[in-house]
């Protein structure tokens, strides 16, 4: 049975992205299919559906879902990393695709494993999407210099208080190797001077982490370029990011297309959640939605 798991602004992506029987879509962030569900029964009969994903786990199981398996329509799901779009598209028997759409949150899946990417569940400090290859969050805490594990604390969290619990885990990994959530979490609190307010204070180091650990930022500014090329003429580029450093790069990338007239932005402002939709989703009041249209 798939986990439970809600897509933000299902509604708001299908009508904006404009999509028609007989499309082709890459949903660049498959997680557990939400969102290619909603597009795959807008594009069907004779539609057809890419979706990539960067976690084994997640896409063994997204891919027992039916509804991707219908008899007028195709569907490929991915392990990949989006980075890859265009020889992925390709291999799928494509050059050119009318819509894309990245939700970089994380799903409900992810959050729930015990890979470290929250504390509510005490886990290994792994944090990585793709667990075949790259840097664990263990290894950054335990062997970063304490200068660069400040830097990265500010740079991909914006804590202000980085320097400080950079401190904190320098001279907790002195004594011994940080391995877990719960750990990381309490020497964070406690450089932060305890909990206060309804934000966990390891929040934003989290963030930072596990932003380093699958180089995310790095990923959006080479991926987005890369699916704006595959789209014909007519086709829609759709964002859903969900803090600042994620929605500047994508606005920024937005502008400058529009401003050298290679696109039409379809949303001159990002598309939010409704009130309705943040209280039966929490998880999606920070979602912000930005798309375009190749010209």
């Amino acid at each position: 049975m798939t986990p439970k798991h809600i897509p933000v602004l299902v509604g708001e992506v299908v009508s904006l992205l404009d999509l028609k029987p007989g499309c082709v879509v890459v949903d660049a962030t498959f997680g557990l299919g939400g969102h290619s569900q909603a597009m795959f029964k807008k594009i069907s009969p004779k539609g057809i559906l890419i979706g990539i994903e960067r976690d084994a786990q997640t896409i063994k199981i997204a891919s027992q879902n039916q509804d991707f398996k219908k008899p007028n329509g195709k569907s490929f799901i991915v392990h990949g990393n989006y980075t890859d779009i265009d020889p992925i598209v390709k291999s799928c028997g494509h050059s050119r695709v009318d819509a894309v759409l990245f939700d970089l949150g994380l799903s409900s899946l992810q959050l729930d494993l015990e890979r470290g990417f929250s504390f509510r569940v005490d886990a290994p400090l792994d944090m990585r999407f793709d667990t075949s290859s790259g840097i664990t969050a263990r290894e950054i805490v335990n062997s970063y210099p304490k200068d660069d594990l400040a830097n990265l604390i500010w740079e991909f969290g914006q804590e202000r208080q980085s320097r400080k619990i950079a401190q904190a885990i320098y001279d907790h990994r002195r004594k011994q190797p940080i391995a877990t959530t719960q750990e990381l979490a309490d020497i964070v609190a406690e450089a932060k001077g305890g909990r206060r307010g309804k934000i966990h204070p390891a929040t934003l180091t989290f963030q930072a982490l596990r932003i380093a650990v699958n180089q995310e930022l790095a990923n959006i500014k080479e991926g987005l370029p890369e699916a704006f090329e595959l789209l014909n003429v007519g086709g829609r580029l759709a964002v859903i990011s969900y803090h600042s450093l994620e929605d500047k790069i994508v606005k920024n990338y937005f502008r400058d297309l529009a401003k050298s007239k290679q696109a039409n932005l379809i949303t001159k402002k990002p598309v939010i959640p409704s009130r309705v939709e943040i209280n039966s989703n929490p998880r999606a009041r920070s979602a912000k939605l930005r798309v375009l249209e190749k010209i």
